[in-house]
């Protein structure tokens, strides 16, 4: 099984858009995950409802502009929806109408940060409707609350059942946010919704923050790869380090860690 991978754009965070796309071209991958959110100077979204009128969406044309001469093709997008306040949703309504405009496939979805799933459900359903006019995915990124593991992702599934919601399945988040979960049964119960996955290794341990380069941690890749194999999985898979390790402080160190990780997908014939 071999798949076309993205590399996320936040791999790179730190060093900023343009680095991250001179580093994904220089791995010789040509599609990415972007994060739908403020680039200054490319894409600068509003913090406040008091800078709504300030909002041009030709800035999102800007964007495209950059991707195309970089030679990249964005089919993939997140969005993290900070507020549950809905006088407030006009801001990141922005967001969802950008990754339309950008022509995204599918939209990876955080709702709220470490808060109760009451406190997400307070906006979830008006981003839910509001997406419902676009042709993109929607998939729950594996973040408390919406989706922890495949329990609760069931949970938020069945109590919208009006909305096709996905699942982003993310190799190492599944053991951030767990205590020794099985990772590959996690993985096999949202095949059903499964339209997107982050390949991330850890050294699968609750609440540990090591990202390092894909196989070596301790993820087991060939477990997942087998799930997906034996389900003929065809989506989109996203290579996300989000390391903060010594080596990964520097943008060459950042790079070298992302070339092993390539290196690694294409042992595993899991990159075409």
């Amino acid at each position: 099984m071999a798949n076309a991978i993205e590399v996320f754009t936040n791999c790179y965070h730190r060093f900023g858009l343009i680095a991250a796309l001179e580093g994904i071209t220089r791995l010789g991958i040509n599609r990415i995950e972007i994060s739908v959110d403020t680039f200054p100077g490319i894409l600068d979204f509003p913090k406040s409802m008091d800078q709504l009128d300030r909002w041009d969406p030709g800035q999102v044309d800007r964007l495209k502009g950059l991707l195309s001469r970089y030679g990249l093709t964005a089919e993939s997008g997140f969005i993290f929806v900070e507020n549950t306040d809905k006088e407030l949703f006009a801001l990141d309504k922005l967001k969802f109408d950008a990754a339309a405009q950008l022509g995204l496939k599918v939209v990876d979805l955080s709702v709220t940060w470490n808060k109760p799933l009451e406190e997400a459900y307070k906006i979830f359903p008006s981003v839910l409707e509001y997406c419902s006019q676009y042709d993109f995915q929607l998939a729950l990124e594996l973040h408390p609350p919406l989706y922890d593991n495949a329990e609760v992702f069931w949970r938020v599934a069945n109590d919208f059942p009006g909305f096709p919601l996905k699942a982003n399945f993310d190799t190492a988040n599944v053991y951030y946010y767990n205590q020794d979960p099985d990772g590959p049964a996690e993985l096999e119960q949202v095949i059903p919704r499964l339209v997107h996955m982050h390949l991330k290794d850890s050294l699968c341990l609750y609440h540990d923050f090591t990202f390092p380069a894909l196989g070596e941690g301790k993820v087991p890749f060939d477990k997942m790869f087998e799930v997906l194999r034996k389900n003929n999985y065809q989506g989109p898979a996203s290579l996300e380090v989000e390391g903060e390790d010594a080596e990964q402080q520097s943008f060459e160190g950042k790079h070298r860690v992302m070339e092993r990780s390539i290196a690694f997908l294409r042992a595993q014939k899991f990159l075409v």
